[in-house]
C-alpha cells in the first residue's frame, strides 16, 4: 500500500466517523426529545389520575346525597307506571290482574277502572 492510497483510506475513515458522529448526535437529540416528551406525558397522566378520583369522589358524594332523597323516586315510578297503564287502558287493553294485556274490544271494564281508580299508598 503506497502513501496515496493509505491517505485515501484514512480520509474515507475519517468521513465515515464523520457520518456516525453525526448520526450520534441526531439520536441524541431525538433522544432529549423523547424523555421530555415522556416527562410531560407522565405529568398530564398524573393529573388526569387526580382528576378522576375527584369525578369518583363527586360521583359518590351525589349518590349518598341521592339516597338520602330515594324516598321520592318511588313515588314517581309509581306515577309513570299508573300514567302507563291509563295509557294501556285508553288504547284498548286490560290492566286488570284477570286478563292483562288482552283487548277490550271497545268494552268497559270494572276491574281495570279499579285499578286506574286505586289510591297511591
Amino acid at each position: 500500500m503506497d502513501r496515496n492510497e493509505l491517505f485515501a483510506r484514512l480520509m474515507q475513515l475519517e468521513q465515515h466517523v464523520a457520518r456516525l458522529n453525526e448520526g450520534m448526535q441526531e439520536l441524541k437529540a431525538l433522544t432529549v426529545e423523547l424523555v421530555e416528551e415522556n416527562v410531560a406525558l407522565q405529568l398530564e397522566n398524573d393529573n388526569f389520575k387526580t382528576l378522576m378520583q375527584q369525578e369518583r369522589e363527586n360521583v359518590e358524594a351525589a349518590q349518598v346525597q341521592e339516597a338520602e332523597t330515594a324516598p321520592q323516586k318511588p313515588v314517581k315510578k309509581q306515577r309513570q307506571s299508573r300514567e302507563y297503564f291509563a295509557k294501556l287502558y285508553h288504547e284498548g287493553f286490560h290492566i286488570c290482574h284477570d286478563v292483562f294485556g288482552k283487548h277490550r274490544h271497545g268494552e268497559d271494564c270494572m276491574f281495570c277502572l279499579n285499578v286506574l281508580n286505586e289510591k297511591q299508598e
